[in-house]
């Protein structure tokens, strides 16, 4: 078998998207000056948004959505702190706590995509609005790509350094 004809897993191919996705992710925070890091408007903050990236990624690479605390890494908790608490931990968020996420979850969705075969990866698990653990990775994918636009023209907005979309 030459090359061309050797199979590659599904596994293997959302593994390459996804380290192209977190190599973006952290020229995101490379590129933005310390002063910008916590700026924004109307709600949207460019470091909260670089966070969501990671929080989602956290979300949708466990098992079931019911096991997930969102804003943990954060120290937020979204039952318990006012609203003028959650905008002050927000403004805690470093770049360093976000890098250190993103490596986690890293290194928790290579070890999955690593170990699930094709076939497992076409079934269901305990998110049942999805059709597949594929799918529902696919999803994750394309949800991040868009928060990426949006850090893309941020940065390009203000003037900053662009991150570089290819591989």
């Amino acid at each position: 078998m030459n090359a061309r004809e050797e199979k590659i897993s599904l596994g293997a191919i959302l593994m390459a998207q996804f380290k192209d996705k977190w190599r973006m992710v952290k020229q995101t925070i490379d590129k933005i000056p310390d002063e910008k890091w916590h700026k924004g408007e109307k709600g949207w903050i460019y470091s909260w948004f670089v966070y969501h990236i990671v929080e989602t990624a956290d979300f949708y690479s466990q098992s079931y959505h019911e096991d997930m605390k969102w804003g943990k890494v954060a120290d937020i908790d979204w039952d318990k702190d006012s609203e003028e608490e959650i905008e002050k931990k927000k403004l805690k968020v470093t770049k360093n706590l976000i890098i250190d996420y993103m490596e986690e979850m890293d290194r928790r969705i290579t070890d999955f995509l690593n170990t699930i075969s094709d076939e497992d990866l076409l079934k269901k698990d305990g998110f049942h609005w999805f059709d597949s653990i594929y799918g529902k990775l696919i999803y994750l994918l394309r949800h991040n790509s868009f928060h990426l636009g949006e850090l893309a023209k941020a940065l390009r907005d203000w003037d900053c350094e662009r991150f570089r979309w290819g591989r």
